[in-house]
């Protein structure tokens, strides 16, 4: 079914009054409740060498599309012929011996430097099938079929420390570190603005402004409350803000792109649901 000019005038006018409720909140302070936030926990089990690994490599594992890497000679099964590896910084060490006050060795070892490490995925590898947890929640969050429609993938995983989530334009993928509505909607908003608007790389304080403005709407018109809160802070935090009013005006700079993306999410929602009917 094709949107007509007044259906597309509708959905303006939903996202703009959304975004006035959303303002009103952040000007006044007057918001729900906070509700804690969730990461998905590791599965008895399937625990796996990458999750001692430092943060920095943690997320390189993430970027590049796994919850589970290693080392050539770690895996069990064969390595795929053509597979490429991906570096992570591995610690050099060696062993030094030092004499105490008494005159006792004493063995220890040593920090020098770091060097490159290959690792290879488990998407990368072929034989016995290891034991692969599945972290895609029971009930798939609402707007889960947008992100089809433009052609997002998504994938979860595992916390690793406060580490939620991201968005990767360079190949449109979606990764999840917990199953709150509200950072999904975060990482969808920076897919569907990455649509119409190339992003750069990196914590960009506008397009980050515009996600999380995006999510916080999102959430109040979905009927996730709790989250509101973690929004405003957030976007308090990228605005360098100090007061309700300067976060309210650093929305209202980015407020252009904030409603064309949520516009384009539920049109996009909207004619999922009108295909399916």
């Amino acid at each position: 079914m094709m949107k007509t000019r007044t259906d597309n005038f509708k959905s303006i006018d939903k996202v703009t009054q959304a975004c006035n409720r959303l303002l009103d909140m952040f000007e006044s302070g007057e918001m729900p409740e906070a509700i804690a936030r969730t990461f998905i926990e590791i599965q008895p089990g399937t625990e796996v060498p990458c999750q001692n690994w430092s943060l920095g490599n943690k997320i390189l594992t993430l970027l590049n599309g796994t919850t589970d890497a290693r080392g050539f000679r770690q895996w069990e099964t064969d390595v795929k012929k053509g597979a490429k590896a991906f570096y992570i910084l591995a610690p050099n060490t060696k062993k030094v011996v030092t004499t105490d006050e008494e005159g006792e060795k004493i063995e220890k070892f040593i920090l020098y430097g770091f060097r490159g490490q290959a690792v290879f995925r488990y998407e990368d590898t072929e034989g016995k099938e290891l034991i692969k947890p599945d972290y895609t929640p029971k009930e798939l969050p609402p707007l889960y079929e947008v992100a089809m429609r433009y052609n997002v993938k998504i994938n979860y995983g595992p916390k690793t420390s406060n580490f939620w989530g991201y968005f990767r334009p360079d190949n449109n993928q979606i990764m999840l570190c917990t199953h709150d509505v509200k950072t999904f909607f975060h990482e969808l908003s920076h897919a569907v603005h990455n649509s119409f608007k190339k992003l750069k790389g990196g914590q960009d304080a506008d397009q980050e402004i515009v996600a999380e403005t995006c999510a916080a709407v999102l959430c109040n018109m979905y009927g996730y409350k709790g989250f509101t809160y973690h929004g405003y802070e957030y976007i308090k935090n990228y605005a360098n803000a100090t007061s309700n009013t300067e976060v309210v005006k650093a929305v209202m700079r980015i407020l252009g792109d904030v409603q064309k993306v949520l516009c384009l999410i539920l049109d996009a929602a909207e004619n999922e649901i009108n295909e399916a009917a």
